[in-house]
């Protein structure tokens, strides 16, 4: 077959149409038109229409896993579900994946700290808390302890936690003055514990409620 025309679809700018023999054969970006140098009078086989279809899908997964990052930052693990569930193939995945690696658009690493220094900021916590967090965003146990140990480096879990309970303890009894110690206790160590506190740390701070109410 012989490419007889090449026109730009009227419904999709940037897309465009291929005929071969005076018959419609395939829609392509003109981007992966561009890349694979074809033009007008061209052979184009089976072969030449199998390449054509997988740079195709390349350059849709690519565009798919770019307007995934557009809205914030993702995680490796993220992306790759995103282009399992709008049906990509693995090898059209894995390529995608490899050449946002390399161009620095996917960095689970960079991820990882940006978004432990986002939460620390916004509303401090404990390591549980962040690791947790992580591992459902998908990134990887090693690099997020690696960030977490990182960021935790000069910062004592200790007074954070005392910061964290001095506060609740306050709104607490701004509620109820007369609220029990003991009641108070368990409360406190549920809330330092769902902000990612370890007990180690939880224990000595409820013990003392009632310095931390002075």
């Amino acid at each position: 077959m012989r490419i007889t025309k090449i026109e730009n679809q009227k419904r999709h700018p940037g897309r465009k149409n291929i005929y071969a023999d005076g018959v419609f054969v395939a829609g392509v970006s003109t981007e992966t038109l561009v890349r694979l140098a074809l033009r007008t009078g061209d052979e184009i086989g089976p072969d030449q229409l199998a390449v054509l279809q997988k740079t195709e899908e390349l350059h849709g997964a690519r565009n798919a896993a770019l307007r995934f990052l557009s809205t914030r930052p993702r995680t490796e693990r993220e992306v790759r579900n995103k282009l399992r569930e709008k049906e990509f193939g693995d090898e059209e995945i894995e390529r995608t994946l490899n050449g946002l690696r390399q161009s620095g658009l996917l960095d689970d690493d960079a991820f990882a700290r940006m978004f432990i220094r986002d939460a620390l900021t916004l509303r401090p916590s404990g390591r549980l808390l962040l690791q947790r967090k992580l591992a459902l965003l998908g990134v990887p146990k090693p690099v997020a302890e690696k960030a977490i140990d990182d960021a935790f480096r000069d910062t004592d879990q200790t007074e954070t936690a005392r910061d964290l309970a001095k506060q609740f303890v306050a709104k607490a009894r701004a509620v109820r003055r007369d609220e029990p110690a003991e009641r108070l206790r368990r409360r406190l160590a549920a809330y330092l514990g769902r902000r990612g506190f370890p007990w180690d740390v939880i224990q000595p701070i409820i013990q003392h409620v009632t310095e931390i109410d002075e």
